[in-house]
């Protein structure tokens, strides 16, 4: 016996044609996130299909969850808008599966109602039917990949599925973002961008799809599709790059004296090639409150990045510690004005920290 698994959130314009399509199938299992659309409605209409609702935490995760409620040990995986042809229905009601063994099915790819046999569509032979005792999916943020161990891999030939992932533009943009960011969070801290290769991996994919696989032979669908997959590896990668180097960094400022100066190391800050995610000044606790509340408002005024400014009341550090810390990740202590006179300054400081090296004159807190 075969259970059928569907993952689905706001899959409501295909999805009454593939449940129509399994209705031969006596288990199938929904596992929504919370669609908007009228998904829910249309699974309520056919009786073969259990609801089931979580949020979406992941492909693999969401997969092996779905799975978890399946009847029976042998599961075939459908997604939302994909249509198991007759010619399938009747292999997979027919055929004796083997212990040990992992299937692949065939899948045609349509753009806009246009088969695509070209730009990396073609040939999509794709692992989903699978014996839930013997693996599982990797618990991927992105990828459904199958935790394989010595399972042989067999294509089950005669039947196919149709796909209708994509019918505009706009659709195959908001996929992309979807699954680029997936791909940068999965692999925080895992992968590196080497950001000089980058313009060249989405060139290179873009040839690979428009010319060795032929998508110039498909016209305007072709060229779409080409650029799509060029795109999704410059998006992923230009994500995962600012994961890895975005940093949130704060400046402290101690100023034993106010005058005039003020004025200037403003100017110096707001010049700053990078510029710092907030500032603290703080002052000598010898300037009366009048005089403070004149420097918070020129500032405030002036200074074109969030601040604070506060009286010395203490240990420098813990100032520093109890007014930053809970919104940056870092905080450059500088203590030597001039320094900020050079435009590189905080920049260098960022460059620093990304490397785990100290910065010169320059004390950071993490």
């Amino acid at each position: 016996m075969l259970s059928i698994v569907i993952n689905v959130k706001n899959g409501a314009q295909y999805l009454e044609r593939t449940l129509n399509a399994l209705l031969r199938f006596e288990d199938i299992v929904l596992l929504d996130n919370y669609s908007t659309d009228d998904t829910i409605f249309i699974a309520k209409q056919f009786s073969n299909v259990r609801i089931f609702e979580h949020e979406f935490c992941g492909m693999g995760k969401v997969r092996n969850l779905a799975a978890s409620y399946a009847k029976n040990d042998w599961v075939f995986f459908v997604d939302c808008d994909e249509i198991v042809s007759p010619q399938l229905t009747e292999i997979l009601l027919s055929t004796k599966f083997q212990a040990g063994n992992i299937y692949r099915i065939l899948r045609n790819n349509y753009y806009d109602g246009y088969r695509i046999n070209s730009s990396s569509w073609g040939n999509d032979w794709i692992l989903r039917l699978y014996n839930k005792t013997e693996t599982r999916f990797e618990e991927n943020e992105v990828h459904d990949n199958f935790i394989k161990n010595s399972l042989k891999e067999i294509k089950l030939h005669g039947g196919y599925m149709y796909h209708f992932p994509y019918d505009n533009i706009n659709k195959l943009i908001d996929k992309m973002q979807f699954y680029s960011s997936l791909y940068a969070k999965q692999h925080f801290n895992h992968k590196k961008c080497n950001l000089a290769l980058l313009p060249f991996r989405a060139f290179m994919m873009f040839f690979k799809c428009y010319i060795l696989k032929r998508g110039f032979m498909q016209g305007y669908e072709g060229i779409a599709i080409s650029s799509y997959n060029a795109m999704g590896v410059f998006s992923k990668y230009i994500k995962l790059y600012e994961l890895s180097y975005k940093r949130t960094i704060g400046l402290a400022i101690y100023l034993k004296s106010v005058d005039d100066s003020i004025l200037t190391i403003v100017n110096y800050i707001n010049e700053q090639t990078l510029l710092p995610n907030k500032v603290l000044f703080i002052i000598e606790n010898n300037v009366s409150q009048a005089k403070l509340g004149e420097l918070v408002k020129l500032i405030k005024d002036k200074l074109v990045v969030p601040s604070i400014v506060i009286s010395n009341q203490g240990n420098i550090q813990n100032i520093i510690k109890n007014n930053l810390s809970q919104y940056l990740e870092y905080i450059a202590y500088l203590k030597q004005i001039e320094l900020l006179s050079q435009k590189n300054y905080f920049k260098q400081c960022k460059t620093s920290i990304l490397k785990n090296k100290a910065i010169l004159k320059t004390e950071i807190f993490s």
